[in-house]
């Protein structure tokens, strides 16, 4: 992708930030599915948008949407519909949404007179009205942009002009073509401080909210289903013989009995190493078991490495709640005790199991750190060396340390001198880091048993030198997951009333005069491609490190980081084995 490609991309992110988070923002605490049903969307032609005190008016067809102190001009919203409709197409084509033909024309539900134009408007307004009605509370509690926030807004509309020198066409040409025709730059700058007091707001909210111990219990309870996990073994031994003794009754009967007789022997393993034990000996005495599934002639250190690695991939650890399969309805019920055993008879195996841990909620805890990432290629000079790059790490630190040596004087030096994007804005900060997760060296030190608040040092990894700074231990992550469902709910219910209390007009004849343009490399917010399902949660609008060797997800804020010790090899494996857990019937 070429470098104006891709700012571009970061451009439109920018100024979508937060339109996709829609409807994930309004799910309350007992709702676990945030997808819009086809039920829930209403015509935009016959229906009004979801804030509680709406009006349609003639707004001269110029403005789609109004307040009582601000405004959507026609393009903007043309914008955001566009970018949104351009993000979700993939999956809506899923769906059944043909991409080649108008919105207009083809129905999201035919029996409600609802087409897939009135589908994405729906979502477009939604977003729309709740801007205005936050912008509008802000308002009226003397809430506004602070220097930073306005030299945020500075600096995007710099980098649209510097995009447009960059394309050699006219500032105005090239507003036109990535952001749409009638869309001015006052227009744009406006809309930046409009969703720039937008999110103060929100986030002000959001993370006012207070709970206590017994509504996160309560939470819990309510949503355990979707937070509960197991630990097990299980093993699977197969019975089919293939086609040509498939119809030897008689051979059919003597595999399955065969079969059956090690599932039960191996039931009989009341531990973890026994299981283990069990199954490596019955591959060692049966390497046909491991041979039959490769194309080509296995040398025996192959066979003994995948023996190992079959042996491994018996253990399933933090099995997420399931009762669709036979298997699950065993490991998830109540009655289920550490070391129960079954043996569970399927079309073409006998699956043996042994349960190893009940089900349980996720009780483990993250730490929150900040780092400073002092790269060869950035302070190494011209021949990047590593000890010039020290030397630059160390000198910012004796910076810290000669200063009031506060986490807040920790991060700004973050924001001034660390290489690593993932962090660098948010002060070096990773919340809520699992054991593990990073690159050996900075997982060792953050994980140290003696670690304790306000530790630092500087640590030496493949990605360069890091001036670390323990900030402490993060809440247990089932804590986390409930924080996060009572905050949207509470936001809800906060959005409700405010509704109810700031009007919102909109001009229904302009909305609906809007179009669909076709999507462009340049601007357009799409899928990666992929053979799977796309997400109805996708996203372009979360940007990856430099140079990340894996992505991670946390609630509120998307991290990538640079020292992510993900391996795309173990996370295949244990998509593997869930896969097969689920199958197990």
């Amino acid at each position: 992708m070429s470098k104006l490609s891709k700012l571009n991309k970061r451009i439109t992110a920018l100024l979508i930030t937060g339109a996709l988070a829609i409807t994930s923002v309004m799910s309350g605490c007992s709702s676990a599915n945030n997808e819009t049903s086809k039920t829930e969307i209403t015509s935009s032609s016959s229906n009004e948008i979801s804030s509680e005190n709406s009006q349609t008016t003639d707004l001269g067809g110029n403005i789609a949407m109004k307040s009582e102190h601000y405004q959507i001009p026609v393009p903007i919203a043309s914008f955001l519909f566009n970018s949104y409709y351009n993000n979700r197409r993939d999956y809506a084509a899923y769906q059944g949404l043909d991409v080649t033909k108008s919105l207009k024309e083809q129905y999201y539900n035919e029996e409600q007179g609802i087409t897939w134009f009135d589908a994405f408007m729906y979502e477009t307004k939604n977003y729309l009205a709740q801007v205005l009605v936050l912008c509008e509370a802000a308002t009226a509690e003397g809430v506004k942009l602070d220097d930073e926030d306005e030299e945020t807004v500075k600096m995007t509309l710099d980098s649209i002009r510097n995009a447009a020198e960059t394309s050699e066409k006219s500032y105005e040409e090239y507003i036109a073509e990535n952001f749409g025709e009638g869309l001015t730059e006052n227009d744009i700058k406006e809309y930046l401080e409009l969703t720039a007091l937008y999110s103060k707001y929100y986030n002000m909210l959001y993370d006012g909210y207070k709970f206590t111990d017994e509504e996160y219990e309560k939470c819990f309870e309510e949503n355990k289903t979707s937070y509960q996990y197991a630990d097990f073994m299980r093993y699977n031994f197969s019975f089919s013989t293939g086609t040509e003794t498939s119809q030897d009754s008689k051979a059919e009967a003597e595999a399955k009995e065969k079969a059956k007789a090690y599932a039960e022997d191996l039931a009989k393993c009341t531990s973890g190493k026994d299981f283990k034990a069990y199954v490596k000996n019955y591959l060692t005495a049966n390497p046909q078991v491991i041979t039959a599934a490769s194309e080509s002639q296995m040398t025996e250190d192959e066979i003994k490495a995948a023996i190992d690695s079959a042996v491994d991939n018996t253990y399933y650890k933090k099995y997420a709640y399931e009762v669709t399969s036979v298997a699950g309805k065993w490991i998830f019920d109540i009655a289920r005790n550490p070391l129960d055993t079954t043996v569970i008879e399927n079309t073409n195996s006998y699956t043996s199991l042994l349960l190893i841990k009940p089900a349980y909620r996720d009780e483990s805890v993250g730490r929150d750190v900040r780092h400073i990432l002092f790269t060869p290629k950035s302070y190494g000079g011209e021949n990047e060396s590593d000890e010039k790059t020290l030397e630059q790490a160390n000198s910012v630190y004796e910076k810290w340390k000669a200063g009031e040596k506060t986490e807040e004087s920790f991060a700004e030096l973050a924001k001034e001198f660390s290489d690593d994007t993932g962090s660098k804005e948010n002060g070096g900060l990773y919340k809520d880091v699992k054991e593990g997760e990073m690159v050996e060296e900075f997982n060792n030190w953050l994980f140290d048993d003696q670690r304790k608040s306000g530790d630092n040092g500087i640590v030496h990894t493949k990605f360069g030198y890091h001036i670390m700074y323990y900030v402490g231990d993060n809440e247990p992550e089932w804590k986390l997951s409930m924080d996060t469902l009572l905050r949207k709910a509470s936001f809800e219910e906060t959005y409700k009333e405010l509704s109810e209390k700031y009007e919102i007009e909109y001009d229904e004849a302009a909305i609906n005069s809007i179009e669909e343009s076709e999507p462009e490399e340049s601007s357009a917010i799409t899928y990666e491609e992929s053979s799977e399902e796309p997400s109805a949660e996708s996203s372009a609008v979360a940007e990856s490190s430099a140079v990340s060797e894996a992505s991670g997800q946390a609630s509120q804020t998307s991290q990538t980081s640079q020292v992510s010790q993900a391996s795309q090899t173990s996370q295949a494996s244990q998509a593997s084995q869930t896969s097969q857990a689920s199958k197990t019937n």
